[in-house]
């Protein structure tokens, strides 16, 4: 689901005079000469992009329209997107301002067929916050986001048809797509999705990296089937279900091995780490690590989770579900606007993962955490 151009939908509603007409957000930064930050489609189609300076924009398009930015209000919009998903859906995740991925597999009950459910989403917010949204329905994910994004108001590709669909597609239309590898296709004229369909793996291994090259491959052919968290969850967190079938005896539970794969799978640095299981009598029991938990080597951690999890499962019954919470981010809060000064301590993180993998049983923590994990102020 993709709301077009939020930010301008909001401006809009609160004084009707923009509408139809060039419009663009002052850049929030304060350089020299002041520029655009966003600019809408009828500013681009008067030749406005982002980043050109004020003075020429307003030369270029007479009736442009420069706006202060108000990114509080752009948050809360897309946290009033995310509320008004959870009433049809459990599943699904806030992307780009504005854009969502959700999963209607098993509301057919509720709502009838999927793509009644998906045009019937788009006229309530459309009634209820008189936002325009279009929409994309399909299995892969990066299919029903590309879809989304075109002309049409809901967009639906069958089962089987996403490789077809998507092949024609520019490959700058990939999301996340780095401009490095864009720039590397570009020179050995792979430009669309269909010329990187047929690659082999080995090769695509070989031309990007041995572990993204099977998620660029899912995706390129639209085989992308994600599992989508839960809408409540916050960005930065993630929680990991494992329903036991059949229940086990508490020693029985290879948790250790499981817990240290999600610590080495993901680069970030855990914040916070809550383990949750539950008997096959529906009793709950919980274990939350502490901060010097939390700075012990991934080794370490792992396995004392599985200590914490044979200590408190003192009952001699059967667990049925172990669910492991996680919250990373070098274990400080991030904020929606970071000041600057923060971008050097978020580009430690690939180093740090690197260390933590070469040295498993050492605490590798930046230098800024002090005793405890906790900020050291200057």
């Amino acid at each position: 689901m993709w709301v077009p151009e939020l930010p301008f939908q909001l401006a809009c509603s609160r004084d009707g005079a923009l509408r139809d007409r060039p419009l663009a957000f002052l850049s929030a930064e304060q350089p020299r000469t002041p520029s655009l930050w966003f600019v809408n489609r009828l500013g681009r189609a008067e030749g406005l992009v982002p980043g050109m300076p004020m003075d020429q924009a307003l030369r270029t398009a007479r009736g442009l329209r420069v706006l202060d930015p108000s990114p509080q209000v752009w948050w809360e919009a897309q946290a009033e997107l995310g509320t008004f998903l959870q009433a049809w859906t459990p599943q699904g995740q806030l992307l780009r301002l504005g854009e969502a991925l959700v999963e209607l597999q098993g509301t057919q009950r509720l709502f009838g067929p999927l793509a009644d459910t998906a045009e019937r989403m788009r006229r309530e917010l459309a009634a209820r916050n008189g936002w325009e949204s279009h929409g994309g329905l399909s299995l892969s994910a990066t299919a029903a986001q590309l879809a989304a994004h075109g002309e049409r108001h809901l967009e639906r590709v069958a089962e089987g048809a996403e490789a077809a669909f998507l092949a024609p597609q520019p490959l700058r239309r990939l999301p996340d797509l780095a401009p490095r590898l864009q720039e590397r296709f570009r020179r050995l004229g792979l430009r669309a999705f269909g010329d990187l369909q047929p690659v082999p793996l080995p090769v695509l291994a070989e031309l990007t990296n041995p572990k993204l090259a099977p998620d660029l491959r899912a995706r390129v052919r639209g085989e992308d089937r994600p599992r989508l968290p839960l809408l409540t969850e916050r960005p930065g967190h993630a929680r990991h279900g494992w329903r036991l079938q059949p229940p086990r005896l508490p020693e029985e539970v290879g948790l250790a091995v499981r817990c240290l794969d999600r610590l080495w799978s993901d680069p970030r640095h855990p914040r916070t780490l809550v383990l949750r299981w539950w008997d096959v009598d529906g009793e709950p029991h919980a274990w939350r690590a502490g901060p010097e938990d939390l700075t012990s080597p991934p080794l370490v951690l792992a396995r004392r989770i599985q200590q914490a999890f044979l200590a408190g499962a003192t009952r001699r019954l059967l667990v049925r579900e172990v669910e492991l919470r996680l919250a990373w981010g070098l274990g400080r809060e991030r904020a929606l606007f970071e000041d600057p000064r923060n971008a050097k301590l978020d580009r430690l993180e690939p180093a740090l993962a690197r260390l933590r993998r070469r040295f498993p049983d050492q605490a590798v923590l930046p230098g800024w955490v002090g005793r405890g994990g906790h900020l050291e102020t200057a």
